[in-house]
Order: C-alpha cells, then sequence, then structure tokens
C-alpha cells in the first residue's frame, strides 16, 4: 500500500527524512504546486491529487499545512487512512490569532521578500515559535516563491472544512506554537513537541504510526 506524504507550507520531502516507516508501505512524496492566478483551494487540492491512483488502497500523510490539503482531498478522495501531524482538522482548532488575520488581513501586508529571504529562515524567528535544536531550514523549505506563500497563507487563515473526517490519527506536540495543543481535539499528545516535532521526534512518531499501519 502506498502512503502520499504532503510536507508543510514551503518545506520539500525531506522534511519526512527521520521517519522509518513500515517496509510493506511504499512512500510516495506530493510535491508543492505554484497556485494558478487567484486559484480556489478546491481546485489546488484536485491538481495536487492528480498524483494519486485512486483505484488503489492508499494513505494520506500530511504536515502541518499538507494536513490541510489531506483533509480536503477527503472531500473527493477515499483513502484507507489519513496520518495527521501538526496540523487542524476544522476552523476549531485554527488558533485566534489566524482567525484574527482572516478578518483584518493583516496577513496580506507581511512583504513576500520577508518570507523568502535568508534572514527569515536564518532561525531568528523559527526559535522563537517552536523552540529547540532546529535543521538546516534552508535546505528545507525549498519552495519560496513569493505567490505560492502568499496565496498558501491566505488559503490557510480563510479555510472552512467542516466535512467529517473518518479513519484518522492525529499527533500533535503539546509544545506547538503555530498550532496551539490546547486547541485540538481528538489527537494523540506528543510530549514536548514542536512544530517540527517531525524532524526532532521522528524516532518516537516512527513508532506510533508503525502501529496504526499494522492495523491495516
Amino acid at each position: 500500500m502506498k502512503i502520499y506524504q504532503i510536507s508543510g507550507l514551503g518545506a520539500n520531502e525531506k522534511v519526512f527524512k527521520n521517519l522509518n516507516l513500515h517496509p510493506d508501505f511504499e512512500t510516495v512524496k506530493i510535491r508543492w504546486k505554484i497556485p494558478e492566478k487567484n486559484e480556489s483551494l478546491q481546485h489546488y487540492t484536485e491538481r495536487m491529487s492528480e498524483t494519486i491512483n485512486p483505484n488503489e488502497n492508499f494513505v494520506l500523510m500530511g504536515v502541518s499545512f499538507g494536513g490541510i490539503i489531506a483533509k480536503e482531498m477527503n472531500r473527493i478522495l477515499q483513502p484507507d487512512f489519513n496520518i495527521l501531524i501538526s496540523t487542524i482538522k476544522d476552523r476549531s482548532e485554527m488558533p485566534a490569532y489566524m482567525q484574527l488575520s482572516a478578518l483584518t488581513g493583516l496577513h496580506k501586508i507581511i512583504p513576500a521578500n520577508f518570507l523568502t529571504s535568508d534572514n527569515f529562515l536564518s532561525y531568528t524567528l523559527f526559535r522563537k515559535m517552536y523552540s529547540g535544536r532546529l535543521p538546516d531550514l534552508k535546505e528545507i523549505f525549498e519552495f519560496r516563491d513569493h505567490y505560492y506563500l502568499k496565496w498558501s497563507m491566505d488559503r490557510i487563515v480563510n479555510w472552512h472544512n467542516d466535512v467529517e473526517m473518518k479513519n484518522f490519527i492525529h499527533f500533535h506536540g503539546t509544545k506547538d506554537l503555530v498550532f496551539p495543543f490546547s486547541k485540538i481535539h481528538e489527537v494523540v499528545e506528543i510530549n514536548g513537541g514542536t512544530h517540527v516535532m517531525i524532524l526532532t521526534k521522528a524516532k518516537q512518531l516512527s513508532e506510533l504510526i508503525n502501529q496504526q499501519l499494522e492495523k491495516l
């Protein structure tokens, strides 16, 4: 069975490099696409889904924004199982600052050059957000196209999806400052996990994920 993996905002497949998953499962990375002009999240998700063979049994694995995309894919696909990491399942789990940004448009005034600059990826902001020792972020955050980042931020803060998700497990860290743990429900708690725990707590996550995969 294939596991289709969707990384976080701007990140490439190296986000998953520390996971050690069950050998009976084949991992397939779904890379980010550049959005079309004014493209809806629904249409974008359809294009992202083109990699997936819906005639086979498969699992979706989404991290952060990739988890949101996985939830959207559940509108049009029927995965056997969903593995969500450091993400949200609906708007009730979205932090207040994102909901406020949706109302005020604050995210729209962030200069694109700031998001793509080496200074932004030089740990100053990321250390405040995630804490702990981080890998070389410039190696992982490959997708720094201005339009893609601005579009993604807007689609995240304005995201609405109340469709019930079945057959899922959600892993979330207690020290996640992007999507605070206190807002998350129906979740497996990862003590001390930050928003990038897929890199820093990969061993623990691998063990827990494999326990689920063995049941499929």
